[in-house]
Order: C-alpha cells, then structure tokens, then sequence
C-alpha cells in the first residue's frame, strides 16, 4: 500500500528518537497490550505530551486497545482487565484525556467475556464505549461512531 512504518518502542527509545519518528509520520500508531504500563511509559518518557503537540498540528492517531483505552480521561476503569505493573510509577491512573468517554475493547470476546460485562456493571456511570474485536470508533471534528468489519 506504499506505507512507510517505524517501529519504536517508547519504553527503550531516547526521546529525541521519539519525537524525530513522531515528527516525520503521518500517522501515530499505538498497539495493544497493558494500558497502565503504556501510559506510564507515555507519561515517564514525555511521550505523551509529544502526541498532544503532535496532534494538535492534524497528525492522525490510531490505538489500538491499550492504544485506544489510554486516550481516556482516566484509565482507572480497565484495572480488572489490566493488572497494574508491579514498577507502576504514577501517582494516579490518569489517561491522555482526548475523548470524553471510555473504551471498552475486546467486548464479549473470548478470554475477555466475563471481565468486559464485570466492567459494564461495576462502571455503568462512566460514558464507556464497548467494542468487539470486529468494530472499531472513528473520531474526527463532528463527533464519534463505532464501525463493524463485515
């Protein structure tokens, strides 16, 4: 398809590498894995207010789901799911607040049926957005939708 990927590791990358590979991409890709060890990752290595600059200038970002769950004002919500990292070293569980409500991936989807549904009961007063592995959210200037892979 003609794109160029980079594959960093913010956790293990100089930031000057960091912000070079952020300066130069189109698009800001974030995987998934644990929420609570990204984020801390995100906020350790000043990474995160990077992709808020970086953002603000109209680059595109695409999480995945740690990549989407930290976009959240608080990342709280995901700890049944992600056990927080023994060397956690944030004071709050904090997200990067871009979104005004709370994803929910993986959603009724083997081995994450029992903890998804656990975590729509115990949170139903937060704003959260469940999603399948087939769906994603699209977000830009008029609001928010879910999409479904046929």
């Amino acid at each position: 398809m003609g794109a160029i990927v980079t594959e960093i590791d913010i956790s293990t990358e100089a930031y000057s590498t960091i912000q070079s590979v952020f300066e130069e991409a189109d698009v800001i890709y974030f995987t998934g894995g644990n929420s609570f060890f990204l984020m801390d990752q995100l906020r350790k290595t000043g990474t995160d207010a990077l992709l808020k600059k970086e953002l603000a200038n109209g680059k595109l970002m695409i999480g995945e789901s740690a990549g989407a769950i930290i976009c959240a004002p608080s990342i709280q919500y995901i700890e049944q799911m992600d056990e927080k990292p023994e060397d956690y070293s944030q004071e709050d569980d904090a997200g990067l607040d871009l979104i005004d409500f709370y994803v929910l991936p993986h959603y009724l989807t083997a081995p994450f049926k029992k903890v998804t549904e656990k975590i729509m009961t115990e949170f139903s007063d937060l704003n959260l957005c469940p999603i399948n592995n087939r769906q994603g959210i699209v977000i830009d200037g008029e609001g928010s939708k879910v999409i479904c892979k046929d």
